[in-house]
């Protein structure tokens, strides 16, 4: 396979799209190669494994999300109905990959992570037990990130909601927001109707 010129920019986001798509769990290092159009090598001078790639992918993803959410809140010619309607526009187009049918990668990689653990055998199956238990504890490192992910969206839905209700009650329908939207991902992932996720936009944006 010939090798190609990749930044590790570009690597974290083309590799982010493939694991959206196909999962953390069945994606392999030589799905990632063959997508990046590198050879395994090449990838290994970026990264020292796959848990490694996938902690750099959420810590990325984390950060474009925070910083669209920061330039939202932050701007001055934005009422709050803009920053509402700005933000449910984002969203949308945030999360508009493969027509919105594989949801959202943070909730995905927390829902495998917790899966897995759930699947773990038990000790008196020794070394391969033990094997699995290394491996789950591992995998169960990138929830931090996810949880600081939903944190961020809550904390700056919260931001914008107490321009218009008092704190408490803000910190209540940001979480209620989230909650929906999260939601409206998943039936749409099941069902492959966009509109689920339309609409969660438009209560998020109508609040």
């Amino acid at each position: 396979m010939p090798t190609i010129k990749t930044s590790k920019e570009e690597i974290l986001q083309k590799s982010l799209l493939l694991i959206w798509e196909k999962g953390y769990h069945y994606t392999s290092i030589g799905d990632l190669a063959t997508t990046l159009g590198m050879a395994k090598s090449h990838f290994y001078y970026y990264f020292k494994d796959k848990e490694d790639l996938m902690k750099e992918i959420l810590s990325y993803m984390l950060e474009q999300f925070t910083q669209m959410l920061k330039r939202i809140v932050e701007n001055p010619e934005l009422d709050t109905a803009g920053k509402l309607q700005k933000l449910a526009s984002k969203m949308a187009r945030f999360y508009d990959f493969n027509g919105y049918s594989n949801g959202c990668l943070m909730a995905n990689t927390a829902l495998e992570c917790y899966t897995q653990k759930a699947k773990m055998p038990s000790e008196k199956e020794g070394l391969m037990a033990n094997a699995e238990l290394e491996s789950v504890g591992k995998e169960y490192s990138f929830l931090p990130i996810v949880r600081q992910f939903f944190s961020t969206f809550i904390e700056y839905l919260t931001r914008i909601y107490g321009e218009r209700y008092p704190t408490e009650e803000a910190s209540k329908m940001a979480i209620q927001a989230v909650q929906e939207f999260e939601g409206a991902l998943l039936l749409t992932r099941l069902f492959g109707e966009e509109n689920y996720l339309k609409q969660a936009l438009e209560r998020i944006a109508n609040r």
